[in-house]
């Protein structure tokens, strides 16, 4: 592989080429979310400032001096970002612009460090690494979703984790998955495939300890300081009605059985995930990756909420599985993507869109239905082939 010259003496020429053009991604994504631009698309980042206690009245502690609907990772971020911007500057613009591109900086570089990740595992199984370009740098959900939420970090801490497991390196793994989840809940949801990859109960015990001691850690300081405060965060989540999820076509928006119903149908996607592949022949570490995609698909099926930046979690396993069909990401991902494109269209003019009823919720089914074919096609590879030749069968006469 060709070795980089001048100012990147070690990095190879591909690498700088992706890192470019994932540079270039991220930039226009800080361009169309930042707030001094007219008209500008809605980010998560810039409405969090205008709350009171972040960009507003008095600088205060998230999880102890009011509730905060992320975790402890996305909070101290947000937190130290207001801090830096608003004391250096009291107009309230200005420092929202400059907290904005410190949160920024932060989110780029857990984007370079998912890109690096991902050419790391690449090159090192031999996989062309055209697949980076053809299912990471170009889907729709990166280009519009990488500066939207906090949920690239999680993503990253995930990939490395997943990245490090492989190389042998469990302890530092953990912890990595640890942050990932102290970021976003999600990356939890693939602890079945690591621990079940580990060789005895005692290094999976070990390995569980950690992760669960690097979350507890991360938030043990405002559980102290506010216990109540702190659950607030999970006590929110749990109020949070159906979202973009198939859910809202069998139960009302706030009904709380739709929770129970989804964590049920998660439960018994994990479940089936790790009894179908346990002795699939599957070569090297590619077990792992492929239930660690499985179980993100479980999530993403199984949970109350599927906002379209969540998509992110399956960008990184549509390059490290090539036998993915692109087809079927790139149709998913469009779909995911077309939610955010129309939502404040639908709600401008006077429509719910988070109602049954609206097109929003029917392009979001259409995305679901097309990642259960993609967890069907993995789960049941030669049942789904023997089904469509049967199908072709008459055509072949």
């Amino acid at each position: 592989m060709g070795q980089g010259s001048g100012r990147w003496p070690s990095v190879p020429k591909e690498l700088q080429a992706i890192l470019i053009a994932v540079t270039v991604v991220f930039a226009f994504n800080v361009w169309e979310h930042s707030p001094i631009i007219v008209p500008n698309h809605y980010s998560d980042i810039v409405s969090i400032y205008y709350r009171e206690g972040i960009g507003n009245g008095k600088l205060s502690i998230p999880y102890v001096d009011y509730v905060f609907e992320y975790p402890v990772l996305v909070g101290v971020l947000v937190s130290a970002a207001a801090m830096l911007a608003r004391s250096s500057t009291p107009d309230f613009l200005l420092s929202m612009v400059r907290y904005k591109l410190i949160v920024d900086l932060v989110l780029y570089a857990f984007t370079l460090i998912l890109t690096v990740s991902l050419y790391k595992f690449v090159t090192r199984n031999r996989t062309e690494s055209k697949r980076i370009w053809q299912a990471f740098i170009v889907m729709p959900s990166l280009l519009m979703f990488v500066d939207y939420n906090f949920d690239i970090i999680a993503i990253a801490f995930m990939i490395l984790a997943l990245y490090l497991f492989t190389t042998g390196k469990h302890s530092a793994s953990a912890f990595s998955l640890g942050l990932g989840v102290c970021a976003k809940l999600y990356p939890g949801v693939l602890l079945p495939a690591f621990l079940a990859a580990l060789p005895s109960w005692r290094s999976r015990g070990r390995y569980l300890g950690f992760t669960v001691a690097v979350f507890a850690a991360a938030n043990l300081p405002f559980m102290l300081m506010s216990p109540n405060t702190w659950f607030g965060t999970w006590d929110f989540l749990s109020g949070w009605g159906i979202e973009n999820s198939w859910l809202i076509f069998c139960f009302g928006q706030m009904d709380p059985l739709a929770h129970y119903v989804g964590f049920a149908v998660l439960l018994y996607l994990v479940y089936k995930i790790m009894i179908e592949t346990r002795h699939r022949e599957l070569p090297g570490e590619q077990r792992l990756v492929v239930r660690s995609f499985l179980l993100s698909l479980a999530w993403l099926l199984g949970s109350y909420i599927v906002t379209p930046q969540m998509a992110l979690i399956l960008l990184p396993f549509y390059v490290l599985i090539p036998t993915i069909p692109l087809m079927g990401a790139y149709a998913s991902d469009t779909l995911n993507a077309l939610i955010m494109a129309f939502w404040f269209t639908e709600m401008n003019a006077g429509r719910n869109p988070i109602a049954p009823d609206n097109p929003i919720q029917w392009i979001a089914l259409a995305r679901q239905l097309i990642w259960l074919a993609l967890l069907v096609q993995f789960l049941y590879p030669s049942k789904i082939s023997r089904w469509v030749r049967q199908l072709v069968k008459p055509l072949n006469r």
